[in-house]
């Protein structure tokens, strides 16, 4: 164990004074005082020196001075005179002049100066020498001329402005240099000396510190002893105790009993034996022996024994020659708690031995590699493997064959990641049963986070496994059952919406015949079959539409509409139903209801639903039908309100309203009919929708029901259509030959006959020419044969069903662009237009509804030229001279965009379309042309070089008349097809041009 030692600055909080500056600080004010003391004595060193050398080139410059005069004045004696005695000072003045020039060369700094006094010295040198030879050559005259001549003057001008010069500024570097140092030697004196004393209070003070901070951190440590929760104490060499701090004291006093200045054994003669022999090796030997525990009667102490725990250790002051030390430390820690525990540790290891013993449970361990060292007397007696045949991975082999796999692979990694174990398997008893088995195992971990073993427990699981499998085979017969029961229901709702169609269907014919016929008193009994029949097909499709949502099979088909325009067709739906018992419906829209997009189908039976529950249970009173739109919780929603003054509900009838096949009592069912299915599905529906309905009402005033709806249904993914359905129509031969044309007829293919005479009926006494087929194979070979205008094609039939006939439409590409309206019981309305169905009718078919429908294929009489619609110029081109040859009127435009705004400006009598084209596509420019009512007559041939493909023909279903290949067609061909359509005479008698279908 490493101790670390604590710094001074730890304890500083004990002080009550304020923190004082380091030694660093002393250190560096000392520093301070030696630079400051040495700076200003070599200061005044160099400017004593640069004194003596100015005042030493002051004195030289004087003397050469000197010197010079004396050349000058011996030259100018003898050149008068001529006497030779005066060239004696001339002739010394010429010998020293070199030892004074050196000596003042030395000491001058300037070189410039320098050369510049040599210069003019040895011109001086130079003239006198020319006057002395002059003098001795030519005469005194010639001598005097020289003189005269002012050189000499010159020179010696020169000499004497360059000595002054000299000597003016060594005076003032000297003066500037005096005053300088007046000024530095006091100051650097007195920061020297204020440094120093500075730094020796300082030092002074930081040891006064120091002094007083040992002081208190031995007054501390004797307080730290003193206070420390272990036992701590001194004996002298003769082994008796001369000091103890607290909790020594409070263990002799519980413990051993023993006091200052007597043996720790003073009381308890038995320790002796025990702790004088280490007392005595720690004293003699510098042995230091640790952990030695004691126990010792006391009273007070749980279970009658304290148990002590004592460390010895020798103590010096100086280590003496023998090696013997002054006395001996002791640390002492009562472990009496800790001993207990140890106790209790024990017991509870063996009561869980034994537990583990006695229970059901196979509880096991293994080492921290996953190996089994000690195998459980528990796994031997339930296995019947021996010891050694289950160590280490050897009870793999009581696993059953097929999960010893499963359960390898996830105790290795369980072993591995050191997460918990869990697996399930079948485990062979020692009778060779298998039982089911649940087993969990955790690892035990060090401190540090090793393993330090596994343990786990096997438990018995057959019976539960048991019961899980009979509630598995439950299950299935009940999802059998539920299967059965879906199925039941699809085939009865059929079987009974197929006559029940024929009834209503026939019901209709005869009451208008029978008004063509004026028999008026048969008509209510007419009426009242009619009515019959719609009521039983209503309890049909609600009893259809329970199994849907129970089944949770029930599509959302989510569409754009608009909310006060859909509200305004309900109130007109069910206005005769509203008044039948003299009630009146006010309906109230709140402003900007707007748009929403959810399954507008469903929200109109609910709201009908409403409606015709406020219309039943009210006579002669006021329903209110109220839309509003309101934004929370981060989006738009519509909230229907449907108030009516009827017989009302108390708070028990409220409690089951919405349970099927339940209504408000029994009475209620007896006075008012129904099936009670109406509210629960309305209820059903509000909730796929993402919304609710909520209802409050009183007996005997009124009832409000409150239906809120998000503006935007949520999309979710539908499950999957079903597989391609696989069939096997006789081959077409590869016949070229151009077929004749039946564009004008409608095929009906039902295997139901009196639902095809129905519809055929309807379709002739409406202008069409009809054409039947019994099933759907049959209804695909008429088709090829017939080229119909339009197909009217049931679902549930015979050989062939109708998603097969849809799907072999869609994927022929001389018959992929027919029409095909879907007019089924079933409500498959996402299946039928993902697979290119033009529209879906419900049986029994609504009259007014197929006539709607076929509205946009009846022959009608268009005005206007045909329209070009292609990006490439040159084809618009080719196409407007040869169909003006042809006869017709032609326009065109260069995409999907700007055909529509050519159609809004005037409305052709046939476009003639391209698919590929930049802006808008021949996609994007149908879909919006089917859009409008106004627009939805215009045929439309679809002339392409694309490679149409089958979902290609399924997104044209019902929107294009045509759809030819630009490289396969001649113009010849184009036109033929173009005059099946629209004859271009027309256009030139009347500018008129008829559609023909």
């Amino acid at each position: 164990m490493s101790v670390r030692k604590t710094p001074l600055n730890r304890w500083r909080f004990l002080g009550s004074g304020r923190r004082l500056p380091g030694s660093t600080l002393a250190f560096l004010l000392l520093a301070l005082a030696v630079v400051a003391g040495g700076w200003n004595y070599v200061a005044g060193a160099r400017s004593r020196a640069e004194t003596a050398r100015l005042n030493g080139l002051v004195a030289q410059s004087e003397h050469t001075l000197s010197v010079m005069k004396d050349l000058e004045t011996g030259m100018r004696g003898y050149a008068l005179t001529g006497r030779e005695e005066y060239l004696e000072p001339y002739d010394a003045s010429l010998a020293g002049i070199s030892g004074n020039l050196d000596r003042l060369d030395g000491l001058t700094l300037e070189a410039e100066t320098r050369e510049r006094r040599r210069q003019l010295i040895e011109a001086e040198k130079s003239y006198s020498a020319r006057v002395v030879a002059l003098r001795r050559s030519s005469g005194q005259q010639a001598a005097t001329d020289l003189i005269q001549s002012g050189e000499g003057k010159r020179s010696m001008d020169a000499i004497r402005g360059l000595m002054q010069d000299v000597q003016d500024r060594a005076s003032a570097d000297m003066e500037m240099r005096a005053a300088t140092d007046r000024v530095r030697s006091p100051l650097l004196t007195l920061v020297t000396l204020a440094a120093a004393l500075a730094a020796v209070s300082l030092l002074a003070r930081l040891a006064f510190v120091r002094r007083r901070e040992g002081q208190r951190m031995a007054d501390l440590l004797e307080s730290v002893l003193e206070n420390a929760p272990v036992g701590l104490g001194f004996l002298d060499r003769d082994l008796n105790i001369r000091h103890m701090n607290r909790a020594l004291e409070n263990m002799s006093e519980r413990g051993f009993g023993a006091d200052v200045g007597a043996p720790i054994w003073a009381l308890l003669p038995s320790l002796q034996d025990e702790l004088a022999p280490k007392l005595a090796a720690a004293r003699d030997q510098g042995l230091v022996t640790a952990n030695v525990d004691v126990g010792v009667p006391a009273p007070s102490a749980p279970g009658g024994t304290r148990y002590l725990q004592s460390s010895f250790f020798p103590l010096r002051r100086e280590r003496g020659r023998d090696g013997r030390a002054d006395g001996v430390g002791v640390v002492m820690a009562d472990v009496t708690l800790g001993k207990l525990s140890e106790l209790r540790l024990t017991e509870s290891e063996e009561r869980f031995r034994s537990l583990t013993e006695a229970t059901s449970a196979i509880v096991w361990s293994t080492t921290p590699d996953g190996e089994f060292r000690r195998v459980t007397s528990e796994w031997t007696r339930f296995t019947g493997q021996a010891p050694a045949e289950a160590a280490g991975r050897g009870f793999l082999e009581a696993v059953h064959l097929e999960d010893r796999d499963k359960t390898r692979t996830a105790w290795e990694q369980a072993v591995e990641s050191r997460t918990l174990y869990a697996v399930e398997h079948r485990l062979r008893r020692h009778d060779g049963v298998y039982r089911y088995m649940d087993v969990r195992g955790v690892p035990i971990l060090e401190e540090d986070g090793r393993v330090r073993e596994w343990v786990g427990a096997h438990a018995d699981i057959t019976a539960r496994k048991e019961a899980e499998m009979q509630l598995e085979a439950a299950k299935e017969a009940a999802e059998e059952a539920n299967r059965a029961k879906s199925q039941f229901l699809a085939n009865m709702s059929h079987e009974l919406r197929t006559p029940l169609s024929a009834v209503i269907g026939y019901s209709e014919m005869l009451q208008e015949e029978m008004e063509d016929l004026g028999e008026e008193s048969l008509l209510s009994d007419m009426r009242k079959i009619e009515s019959n029949a719609r009521h039983l097909l209503g309890l049909i499709n609600d009893v259809l539409d329970l199994s849907k949502i129970e089944a949770e099979r029930m599509e959302i088909y989510a569409e754009e509409f608009d909310v006060a325009g859909t509200v305004n067709d309900v109130a007109a739906t069910v206005g005769t139903l509203v008044a039948k018992k003299d009630n009146s419906l006010d309906v109230r829209l709140a402003d900007e209801l707007g748009s929403a997009h959810t399954d507008a189908t469903k929200l109109r039976q609910c709201l009908i639903n409403l409606l015709s529950n406020a219309a039943k249970f009210t006579e002669r009173g006021l329903i209110t039908l109220t839309a509003e739109r309101e934004h929370r919780r981060g989006t738009d929603w519509l909230r229907f309100t449907v108030t009516d003054t009827g017989i009302g509900m108390s708070e028990e009838q409220q409690a089951r309203l919405f349970q099927r096949f339940s209504q408000a009592d029994a009475s209620t069912t007896r006075r008012f009919g129904g099936t009670g299915l109406g509210l629960a599905i309305t209820r059903a529906f509000a909730r796929m929708l993402g919304g609710e309905i909520a209802v409050a009402s009183k007996e005997g005033e009124g009832t409000t029901f409150t239906l809120d709806l998000p503006a935007r249904y949520e999309e979710r993914p539908s499950a999957e259509l079903a597989a391609q359905v696989m069939h096997d129509l006789p081959a077409r031969p590869a016949d070229t030959t151009a077929r004749p044309s039946h564009a004008e007829q409608i095929l009906v293919i039902d295997d139901d006959p009196a639902t095809r005479d129905l519809l055929a009926r309807f379709l002739q006494r409406d202008g069409f020419k009809v054409a039947t087929a019994p099933d759907g194979r049959e209804g695909l070979e008429r088709t090829r044969a017939l080229r119909p205008r339009v197909i009217l094609l049931d679902v549930t039939m015979p050989r062939m069903d109708g998603w097969a006939v849809l799907r072999a439409l869609r994927s022929d590409p001389e018959l992929g662009a027919t029409p095909v309206i879907m007019v089924t019981v079933l409500d498959e309305q996402n299946l039928a237009f993902s697979l290119g169905a033009t529209d879906y009718l419900h049986k029994p078919v609504e009259w007014g509804q197929l006539k709607d429908a076929m509205e946009r294929f009846r022959p009608a009489v268009h005005e206007g030229p045909i329209l070009v619609v292609d990006d490439d110029p040159d084809v618009r081109e080719r196409m407007t001279t040869l169909l003006t040859r042809e006869g017709w009127r032609v326009v065109s435009a260069e995409n999907g965009r700007a055909g529509l705004e050519a159609v809004g400006v005037r409305k052709p009598g046939l476009v003639l379309l391209d698919l590929m084209m930049p802006e808008m596509d021949g996609f994007g420019f149908l879909r919006q042309l089917r859009a409008k009512a106004e627009w939805r007559d215009i045929p439309v041939v679809v002339l392409t070089a694309k490679d149409v493909t089958a979902d290609d023909r399924r997104r044209l279903g019902g929107q294009a008349d045509r759809i030819l290949q630009k490289g396969g067609l001649s113009m010849a061909d184009l036109a033929a097809t173009l005059r099946s359509l629209m004859s271009p005479a027309d256009l030139n008698d009347g500018d008129e041009a008829k559609v023909k279908t």
